[in-house]
């Protein structure tokens, strides 16, 4: 009998992977968590201010939401932590075309001793939310194996274009307050009742497609789209997540009861987004995230 390798590697990660914490202390992984930011002050998102806060702030006419990684100290001091335990560390970053935080990643590790810094890795993951969770909980379960930061890294790579990130939002308000659309669109989509769904595109989040009218149906066309027969073959079944903004028990229940009947997850893994998130996609979205074979 073979006995396993000792794990060298520890795995670091930011709270935008959107999992459990009872996963990730399962999984030994450790938080950077981001900061967001409203008109009554700055808030460390999980720990300070939730989904549930930041969409109650914003739907009483909050003005003020901005999120962003935390400064450069803050990932040293964490990789530091780390490299008291593991010979070597791998951060698992949200994409860089969405957040600054791979690159500010990257700067803390100037503020390490040489010696330290030859010993981290950072892993520019090019997904968001439960989609990069998946590589985080790759990147934990390799490091479990024994696996070195290379070594993990180069499974890691190959997982890029598998993982498929989408969701549904229910009105382009918030992405409007981000900038991301004109008023003029904004409007139109409130007037006809149109619902987008935005994709992970190479790392960046664009519209995919839009349902109009009630968005109970609209929700329906998008898991029929999500997990439409022809696709099924070529979709891992072992883990699928269901990840949400907010969404009210009902809704919640329908969809995933939909989600259920068309196809069979061997574990599908409901989550709460978190205020990062939710304050760019705004309450009732949600999103189908797995992996293809």
């Amino acid at each position: 009998m073979m006995e396993k390798k000792k794990q060298t590697v520890g795995i670091v990660a930011e709270c935008v992977c959107d999992l459990p914490k009872s996963i990730l202390d399962q999984l030994g992984v450790e938080m950077i968590y981001f900061l967001v930011e409203t008109d009554t002050g700055v808030f460390t998102d999980t720990d300070e201010i939730t989904t549930e806060n930041i969409l109650s702030y914003l739907e009483a006419g909050g003005v003020r939401s901005r999120s962003f990684a935390p400064d450069a100290s803050v990932y040293a001091q964490m990789f530091q932590k780390n490299l008291a335990k593991y010979d070597q560390v791998l951060h698992v970053a949200i994409s860089s075309h969405i957040s600054r935080s791979c690159q500010t990643a990257q700067e803390a590790l100037g503020l390490l001793p040489k010696e330290q810094a030859e010993r981290v890795f950072v892993f520019d993951t090019k997904h968001l939310s439960t989609g990069l969770g998946f590589f985080v909980l790759q990147a934990a379960n390799l490091a479990k194996d024994g696996k070195s930061a290379p070594q993990i890294i180069e499974q890691l790579q190959q997982m890029i274009p598998k993982v498929q990130t989408s969701f549904l939002a229910r009105s382009t308000n918030y992405l409007y307050k981000k900038g991301l659309v004109s008023q003029r669109i904004n409007r139109l989509c409130h007037v006809f009742h149109i619902h987008p769904v935005l994709q992970l595109k190479q790392g960046d989040m664009k519209f995919s497609r839009f349902y109009m009218g009630n968005y109970e149906r609209a929700c329906q066309k998008y898991i029929r789209s999500c997990l439409k027969p022809k696709k099924k073959d070529q979709i891992q079944k072992n883990v699928g997540f269901l990840t949400h903004a907010g969404c009210n028990v009902r809704l919640l229940n329908n969809i995933q009861s939909q989600m259920e009947k068309a196809i069979s997850f061997e574990q599908l893994i409901v989550t709460n987004v978190s205020a990062t998130v939710a304050s760019n996609c705004g309450p009732d979205a949600f999103g189908i995230i797995y992996l293809t074979q």
